[in-house]
């Protein structure tokens, strides 16, 4: 906490007529306001700014808004090196709600309040002494919300606070008196005598009027169970090791294989009163009702970007010695810091520098790296354990290195059991390549109404207390929905290789529609975490199914702090109103060569895309606001339905147990005639970023793509990173009666920030490379300097 700030209170009127006499005051025009001469100081939670605008003659003072949760201020002071008189205009700006951000002026230290709520406006007269220091500060309450922002125009001020001189006048004693003491009424000022510690981000004024305010929102609040024993540490794996105890395999690009596996669609829950649009619908098609017609985006030549072919399905499918399934889709995932970038597809994991070059020995598969059995000896035949849904992190703060899959049990002839399984791979060291002790956790949950599950779709986040697992609950043998959880581990524990690691578990019953696919966030390096509330991490989902009248859930994990001893958090969720969205049809592709799809009988032909449907791909929580994105059918300038993707920014509030938010923006995205698949988003502590997608068409093959992003602006061009060169044809795009199927892809792109403010990036995408009989898949990884 900041300690308290004392006004200067005048005992009498004489005193004050008495401090007057013998000032020479000064009057004259406002000059160009010298920055030089004010210096920029901020408490520890603050993150706020100064600038100025008009040519130097409007400055605009933007107050501290960094997430924590806790107070904050920003000043911004110079000292007058003659006596005269501090006069300015001002008005204040946020939509936070009133009493939340503070504006007001400094005199010697002394803090007088201007304005504590949006709109407010006025003008100052003050007179001044040799020597004082004079400025202005803006305070927060909770450092949430959104910053307040004062905006200061015609500022006149003794040398050397502005540059302009200016020109001589002269007021009589007592007119200054009057104006002085006139002024603390006209413009509704009030001394405050203690001041809230603060935090700040760079606004401009005119992007407020994208906000919507705070306003009460109808809460539901969830307790969850204390499962520290369920997971356990099973084993540790070093990785180089196994790289280097990789075997090689000549394998002909061409050559048959069987058998193949992939992973299936699992079916999701339908809000009731909603109706959506089958998967395997034709292209193209008109949705009804439509979502708004957004303009489309250009293509830019690439800026600020660089990159290199990844992962592919021939690097997994021969990791390991070949001893692995055919697998669509890759389901790609990139974690990464200064030094190193780790990916993952569905069964394969290779470490990378930043230039591109292997750091591994060897593209790994998921069982080497969790010290597992090979998922098929192709020589015996023998069915080992099947991993999927690879979700990959790297956590700064404790400079570990995540990984984590599922699996769906089976024995060794691929018969499916009734079990299933969490797993989790925590480095030991800051070293990707290194060890990593290997965690393991049942998820059957027999006992649970509607299971045996398996751990469908698993997201990751954290915050500077707890890792976040969340899946949907699957009943694969009923192939029905359950519910969805989030299970909370302490970063702590997990980092110091416990062997039980603190845990919590929440199970979601499917009430609202919202527990379905519910994405942790994550806060980029250099951006403050929430942490007051005993520290709090931020989800948010969508429906299900298709939101005419659109619809985020966000959700709240309060006293995470509790998670390095005695795990006692609270989850609240509360609806918040968006912009509209649909469940996106299928994505037509560009002709091209088939050469698999041509060696059927009967021979395929070009298959759709799976265009996916509307969860969130990505939560992004920096200054004080949650990025996302997700999918959704759009109509583009042509009339035409396209799978696009939506953005929503929303600053977000905690205070007093209620969960609040307003929607700073939103949007949608779109390439006019053609698709653009999986928007993933991530932001540095600045809020400029990108997001990458998969842009597919009549006029493109699969390319990955990025659109650079700022919390402010509306996107209106993206950047081709990785080209494409030819159509999917893998095998899960031909239904084998010669008609047009519908190809898996996805499941998810990734984005990720680093600290030097730059956004990595993977998507899946088609190049002219090596492949194999069953699937010609490829990942691009994309580094984005804002």
């Amino acid at each position: 906490m900041v300690g308290r700030r004392h006004a200067v209170v005048l005992s009498s009127p004489s005193v004050f007529t008495a401090c007057l006499l013998g000032l020479a005051v000064i009057s004259g025009n406002a000059g160009t306001i010298n920055l030089a001469s004010f210096t920029l100081s901020q408490s520890t939670f603050a993150n706020g700014s100064a600038m100025s605008t008009n040519e130097g003659l409007t400055l605009v003072l933007t107050g501290p808004n960094d997430g924590s949760g806790e107070p904050g201020y920003t000043d911004y002071v110079g000292t007058v090196a003659t006596s005269g008189i501090f006069q300015f205009d001002w008005a204040f700006s946020t939509f936070d709600v009133p009493n939340y951000e503070f504006a007001g002026y400094l005199i010697n230290g002394a803090f007088t309040e201007l304005a504590g709520a949006n709109g407010e406006s006025g003008s100052v007269t003050v007179p001044v002494f040799a020597g004082s220091s004079v400025g202005f500060e803006m305070q927060t309450v909770d450092n949430t919300g959104g910053p307040g922002i004062l905006t200061v125009s015609d500022l006149d001020a003794p040398d050397p606070l502005v540059f302009t001189a200016p020109e001589a006048g002269s007021f009589g004693l007592m007119a200054s008196a009057l104006t002085f003491v006139s002024i603390l009424t006209l413009c509704r000022c009030k001394v405050r005598l203690s001041r809230h510690s603060l935090g700040a981000l760079t606004l401009v004024v005119a992007c407020l009027t994208l906000s919507q305010p705070l306003k009460a929102q109808a809460q539901h609040q969830y307790t969850g169970t204390n499962v520290t024993a369920s997971i356990v540490l099973a084993s540790t794996v070093n990785l180089t090791q196994q790289g280097q105890m990789a075997q090689t395999v000549a394998l002909s690009p061409l050559a048959s294989e069987r058998p193949s596996r992939y992973l299936p669609k699992l079916m999701r829950p339908v809000t009731a009163g909603h109706s959506t649009f089958g998967r395997q619908d034709v292209f193209p098609r008109l949705a009804s009702p439509t979502v708004a017609t957004a303009p489309g985006l250009t293509i830019a030549s690439p800026s600020g970007t660089t990159g290199f072919n990844a992962l592919s399905h021939l690097d997994q499918r021969l990791a390991n010695g070949g001893n692995q399934f055919s697998i669509e889709p890759p389901s790609q995932s990139i974690a990464a810091s200064m030094k190193y970038v780790l990916e993952g597809v569905n069964d394969g994991i290779q470490v990378f520098y930043p230039s591109g070059q292997p750091a591994l020995p060897a593209v790994l598969s998921s069982n080497q790296a969790f010290g597992l059995p090979p998922a098929i000896d192709r020589t015996t035949g023998a069915n080992g354990v099947y991993l999927t849904d690879m979700r990959v992190y790297y956590d700064l703060d404790l400079d570990r290195w995540f990984i984590v899959q599922r699996d769906l049990d089976n024995d060794i002839y691929g018969n499916t059991l009734e079990t299933s399984h969490l797993w989790l791979a925590v480095s030991q060291t800051g070293d990707p390549t290194a060890t990593y002790d290997i965690y393991l956790m049942e998820t059957t949950n027999s006992g649970h109404g509607g299971c045996p599950c398996l751990a469908d779709y698993p997201q990751v986040g954290a915050d500077q207390y707890g890792f976040y697992i969340s899946w949907n609950e699957f009943n694969s043998l009923s192939s029905s929905f359950v519910d969805a959880t989030i299970l909370c581990l302490s970063k702590a524990g997990l980092a110091g290789g416990a062997l039980t690691p603190t845990a919590y578990q929440f199970f979601l019953p499917y009430a609202t529609g919202y527990e379905f696919a519910i994405t942790p966030s994550s806060t980029p390096p250099g951006a403050v975490n929430f942490v007051a509330s005993g520290g709090l991490e931020y989800f948010a989902s969508t429906l299900s199914d298709s939101a005419y009248n659109g619809g985020v859930a966000l959700w709240a994990l309060t006293d995470t702090s509790s998670l390095a001893i005695a795990p006692n958090p609270i989850l609240t969720m509360v609806e918040i109103s968006t912009l509209s969205y649909l469940v996106p049809n299928v994505a037509q592709q560009r002709p091209g060569p088939l050469p698999y799809g041509s060696s059927l009988t009967p021979p395929g032909v070009l298959a759709f895309l799976d265009g996916g449907d509307n969860r969130v791909q990505a939560l992004t929580y920096a200054g004080a606001r949650l990025y996302a994105t997700f999918p959704t059918g759009v109509v583009d300038q042509n009339g035409r339905f396209q799978v696009g993707g939506a953005f929503v920014v929303l600053a977000p509030t905690y205070r007093d147990g209620v969960l609040a938010a307003a929607v700073v923006n939103q949007g949608y995205l779109l390439v006019n005639g053609n698709n653009l698949l999986r928007p993933a988003i991530a932001v540095n502590p600045q809020g400029s970023g990108a997001i990458t997608a998969t842009l597919v068409g009549p006029d493109w093959y699969p390319s990955a793509v990025l659109i650079p992003f700022d919390t402010f602006s509306t996107p209106s061009a993206l950047q081709i990173a990785g080209m494409g060169t030819m159509p999917e044809d893998g095998f899960t795009g031909y239904p084998g009666d010669g008609t047009a199927g519908v190809a898996r892809w996805g499941d998810y792109n990734t984005a990720v920030a680093t600290n030097d403010g730059a956004v990595w990036m993977v998507a899946q995408y088609i190049g002219t490379f090596p492949r194999t009989t069953l699937a010609n898949w490829n990942t691009y990884i994309m580094r984005f300097q804002p």
